[in-house]
């Protein structure tokens, strides 16, 4: 508590500090007038001991070492205007006044000086306690508005804090109720003894408290406190993604399905045509006309045509989808760009802006640039120079995207789309299901030949509207 006295001294520190100037031509009248009483009003009393309170009022605007010169002529002229001036023991009295009036001034010197320090320091911790101030409201606000759910838990497991978000996942008031009956995994943390902090992912089963099961991915942290270890979990509920994601996945295994049967009629198709077509000739052999095998392998090729025709029916039932080209090759770059960092591969990606929509499945387009990058990728494992070009460009109708790489290039174009190829990986299948999925949606992709490497290009039809019939 600041009492009356240490307020005055404060007033008083503070007006020497603000008014440096009218302090030191007061102090130097002061003396003036001191000097002039004791030379002429008072010439036989010793009035030198007032010389204190200039070099007081003036030591709180001065260094230490100011101030010194100032002690040495107030102790001159105090010696000077002594009735027993310059007599017997006069360098004694000149050094104690010296020390007297610079141990006053000093000390008052210390004073304002540790003021400042104080004024200085305290503005500092003012300033501290407003950004920490502001801060933990920033953090309050993105707490209560994120939409993940965030909780602090205790070390038996109760929860201590948690935002609305908590609230609204399990769907009742949290404070004083133990988590882990919710997300049990979130018990074991709380009972390791690990000499750092834990922190990592998990994703399990939880449980709301009407029994309802999701899917949780949590974000995990232990700490210590006084009171012991504790833990802050961030809980996102993936269900609907789950469910997005399995949507997609079936959705894409269909077209796919879809795509095969489409290319598996077809050439079923021609087979029964060039079979039929024998069988007709063998009809002028009376011998063979006339047997039992003949007309059972008539009616068998009859039903292979129907089947075939019936499969290229089914698979062109759909709509066609329209992707956005941006999207895919972002997502494109997302998953193939580790793979290629950690095999010191480089890729460019030269692709312009104003590129239209394009008529494909976003998912099976996504399959396909994946495809030609992995290829590209392991044809370049023993390249000298490594590196994947990727361009896109709009010509008339058509939206092309060329993969370039630096690899050894293709010894015999002319097998490369077709399936079951001697020496190829997942049985050749990956180019002539790729070749199938862009067929079916209007597009192609083709080889074309290269000096050095291999170049693919993915044709796309350009579309502005939305999805086709």
């Amino acid at each position: 508590m600041i009492t009356a006295e240490q307020n005055r001294l404060e007033r008083f520190l503070a007006f020497l500090d603000t008014h440096r100037t009218r302090v030191i031509v007061l102090a130097g009248t002061l003396v003036g007038l001191i000097a002039l009483l004791d030379w002429v009003v008072f010439p036989d009393l010793a009035l030198g001991t007032l010389y204190v309170f200039p070099i007081l009022l003036v030591a709180g605007t001065l260094r230490p070492l100011q101030i010194l010169p100032m002690a040495a002529g107030c102790s001159s002229l105090r010696e000077l205007l002594n009735p027993i001036h310059w007599q017997t023991g006069y360098g004694l009295r000149l050094f104690a006044w010296f020390c007297a009036f610079s141990a006053m001034g000093a000390f008052v010197s210390e004073l304002a000086r540790n003021r400042k320090l104080i004024l200085i320091r305290s503005r500092e911790v003012l300033q501290q306690s407003e950004l920490l101030r502001q801060a933990e409201h920033q953090i309050r606000i993105l707490i209560e508005t994120s939409p993940l759910a965030i909780l602090t838990l205790d070390e038996s497991g109760t929860v201590q804090l948690f935002n609305e978000s908590a609230r609204d996942l399990f769907g009742s008031a949290l404070a004083g109720e133990n988590i882990c009956a919710y997300l049990p995994v979130l018990a074991r943390p709380l009972t390791l003894r690990v000499p750092v902090p834990l922190r990592t992912k998990v994703e399990c089963r939880g449980r709301r408290p009407s029994g309802e099961a999701f899917l949780a991915h949590i974000w995990l942290s232990t700490y210590e406190t006084g009171q012991g270890r504790r833990l802050a979990a961030v809980v996102w509920d993936a269900s609907e993604n789950l469910r997005d994601r399995e949507d997609a996945a079936l959705s894409n295994t269909m077209d796919t399905s879809r795509i095969m049967i489409a290319a598996f009629s077809h050439e079923v198709g021609n087979l029964c045509r060039s079979a039929g077509a024998a069988w007709e000739n063998l009809a002028s052999i009376a011998a063979v006309a006339e047997t039992r095998d003949y007309q059972a392998l008539g009616t068998l090729l009859t039903a292979l045509d129907k089947m075939s025709h019936v499969g290229l029916r089914l698979a062109s039932r759909r709509l066609v989808p329209v992707a956005d080209l941006y999207n895919v090759l972002d997502e494109t770059m997302i998953v193939i760009g580790p793979a290629f960092d950690e095999a010191e591969m480089e890729i460019c990606w030269q692709i312009p802006k104003g590129l239209p929509m394009v008529q494909a499945d976003h998912h099976s387009l996504l399959q396909v640039f994946l495809n030609l990058a992995h290829n590209s990728r392991r044809a370049m494992q023993h390249a000298e120079r490594k590196q994947l070009r990727v361009e896109a460009m709009q010509e008339g109708p058509l939206v092309l995207v060329r993969f370039r790489d630096t690899g050894p290039g293709v010894s015999d174009p002319q097998t490369l789309f077709q399936p079951f190829q001697p020496g190829a990986e997942a049985n050749g299948l990956g180019l002539y299901v790729s070749r199938q999925i862009l067929t079916s949606n209007g597009g192609d992709l083709r080889y074309e030949a290269e000096p050095a490497g291999a170049r693919f290009v993915v044709e796309l039809l350009a579309t502005y509207g939305g999805a086709f019939a």
